[in-house]
C-alpha cells in the first residue's frame, strides 16, 4: 500500500482532497458507510492525501496542459458516488466521494517523466494556487499522481477523490 501526504505550500486551512484507487464503486461506498465517512487513505486504499487540489478545477487545469486542451468542466469527467443521492441533498456538508473518468486516469498514467518539470512549471502558475504554486513541489505531486494512476490502470481500477471541508 502506498500513501503520500502533501500540503500545498502557503495554505493553512482549506478543503482536503484524498485521491485513491479502488476496485469499484461498491467497495468505496461500503468503506464510507462502515467507517463514519473517514478517508480511506492510507488505511484502506492506495492513495495520495492532498490539500487544495480539487478534481474539477486545479486537476482539470493540469489535464488541460497535459493534453493541449483548454480547461473545461468535462476534462476530469468526475461524478459524485457518495453519499448516494448527494447531488439532491443541498444540506449535506461533506464529506463526498467522486469517481474520476478513466480518460483522466489514463492521461495522468501516461505523463512521461521528461514532461513533468514543464507541466509543473505551467501548473504552478494557475490562479487557484494564489501565487503559492511551487514547481519543484508540484513536480513531486505530478510524479505521485502518475504513479497512482498507473497502478490503478494496471489493476483495472478507477481513481476516486474523497473530499471534506
Amino acid at each position: 500500500m502506498h500513501a503520500v501526504t502533501i500540503d500545498v505550500r502557503g495554505t493553512t486551512m482549506g478543503v482536503l482532497f484524498d485521491y485513491f484507487r479502488a476496485p469499484g464503486v461498491d467497495e468505496v461506498r461500503s468503506h464510507m458507510n462502515e467507517n463514519d465517512a473517514f478517508s480511506p487513505v492510507p488505511e484502506t486504499f492506495d492513495g495520495i492525501e492532498l490539500k487544495t487540489i480539487d478534481p474539477g478545477v486545479i486537476l482539470g487545469r493540469l489535464l488541460g496542459f497535459a493534453t493541449g486542451r483548454d480547461w473545461s468542466t468535462d476534462l476530469v469527467g468526475d461524478r459524485l458516488i457518495w453519499p448516494e443521492g448527494g447531488e439532491q441533498d443541498t444540506a449535506h456538508e461533506g464529506p463526498w466521494v467522486t469517481i474520476l473518468g478513466d480518460r483522466a486516469r489514463d492521461v495522468l498514467a501516461d505523463m512521461p517523466a521528461e514532461r513533468l518539470p514543464e507541466l509543473a512549471e505551467r501548473w504552478a502558475t494557475v490562479e487557484e494556487f494564489d501565487g503559492y504554486g511551487d514547481p519543484e513541489f508540484l513536480r513531486e505531486v505530478l510524479a505521485d499522481f502518475a504513479a497512482l494512476a498507473g497502478r490503478a490502470r494496471q489493476h483495472g481500477e478507477s481513481l476516486y477523490c474523497w473530499m471534506s471541508l
